[in-house]
Formats: structure tokens, sequence, C-alpha cells
């Protein structure tokens, strides 16, 4: 937002944050190569039943039914919040980073780290 739809405002006011707005648009749209996170969900075709759980509950529309008959995320698409990832019932989805063994493997890290500070005191 800029301008009068960011509150009423004098015109010189408007057209300065008009051109900063513009400036940062350009720097964007500009750029050879965009950078996204690597937190993005990823589907494994061989599990995916295609029954639509991940397409009605994603809140971007990011997830699609491929040609094939499986789930397809865009990955430049995805904002990697894992709702998809949480929702599916097949776990066909699996969000980078964080997937189930990786997950498991901090949350075990994490008690034995406990364990022995307590075991310590």
């Amino acid at each position: 937002m800029c301008g009068a739809c960011h509150y009423p405002k004098f015109i010189d006011e408007s057209v300065a944050q008009a051109q900063a707005t513009a400036g940062r648009a350009v720097r964007i749209l500009s750029a050879d190569v965009m950078e996204i996170s690597g937190v993005v969900s990823v589907v494994d075709p061989d599990k995916c039943a295609a029954c639509l759980t991940c397409v009605r509950t994603c809140p971007y529309d990011v997830p699609v039914i491929n040609d094939d008959g499986v789930a397809e995320i865009e990955t430049a698409m995805c904002h990697g919040c894992g709702i998809c990832t949480s929702e599916c019932p097949a776990k066909a989805i699996q969000l980078m980073h964080y997937k189930d063994v990786q997950v498991i493997a901090k949350t075990r890290a994490l008690l034995n780290e406990t364990n022995e500070l307590v075991a310590n005191e």
C-alpha cells in the first residue's frame, strides 16, 4: 500500500511513496534469479492416492493433480506452511527439512540432552 490508500496525505508524500514502491517492485522483477526458502512440500508419487485432501486444505492453492493422476506441488509457489503435509492421509507429502525421520531424530537428541542435564544435577 502506498499513497492515499495508506491514509490521507499530501500529494508530494503520495508521489514519494509511489516511487519507492515502484522501485521495490522493479528490484524484484529485474532479478535474474529469485531465491526461495528450502522449506517446501514434496510429493512422493508412489504413495499419492489423489484424494484431493492437499488441494482442499492448502491456503495458497498450490497442490494440483497432474496428468499422471497424482498431486504435484510447484516448489516456487509453495510457502512451506506444512498444512498439506499434516493433512495427507497417505503420508505422501513431506516438508523438506522437517521430514518425519529428521523430526524424530531431533526430538530424541533433545530428550537425551535433557536427561543428561537432569542426571548431572
